[in-house]
């Protein structure tokens, strides 16, 4: 009985290690490829969870939401930060202190997807609607 025990506790254990790991990589993805696309420079190659707590996900079980830090340059001297949340292991809001290179003016670009399910959805994404009288 002992061993069951200390197992359960090592097995959340280590799958919160592995879960954690695995939306770490997906942030990094996500946060160099909004960089490349905007001409920017990931800086140190990485990303550091700094919350992390338990959210519905898009088919309303619970999943963990996690919020990732990162910072980038447009002109390899000044850092800027950007923001990445992640919900389960898809991205739900990404956040970027983008420096407008026209002027000396910084703009937010902030990138947000909602998982929502539409009741009045039959198939795909067509969504049906009521018949209208002429």
């Amino acid at each position: 009985m002992d061993t069951v025990i200390w197992i359960i506790p090592a097995a959340l254990a280590f799958w919160y290690w592995s879960d954690t790991s695995k939306a770490r990589e997906v942030a990094i993805t996500h946060g160099k490829r909004a960089c490349r696309d905007m001409n920017l420079q990931f800086l140190d190659g990485t990303v550091v969870r700094y919350k992390t707590r338990p959210r519905r996900g898009p088919d309303g079980q619970m999943c963990l939401a996690r919020d990732f830090s990162f910072e980038f340059t447009p002109d390899g001297i000044r850092r800027y930060p950007g923001h990445i949340r992640l919900l389960g292991s898809r991205l739900q809001m990404m956040d970027i202190q983008s420096p407008d290179q026209s002027t000396e003016h910084d703009t937010n670009v902030i990138l947000s997807a909602s998982y929502r399910k539409e009741k009045n959805v039959e198939s795909g994404n067509v969504i049906q609607f009521p018949d209208q009288k002429h």
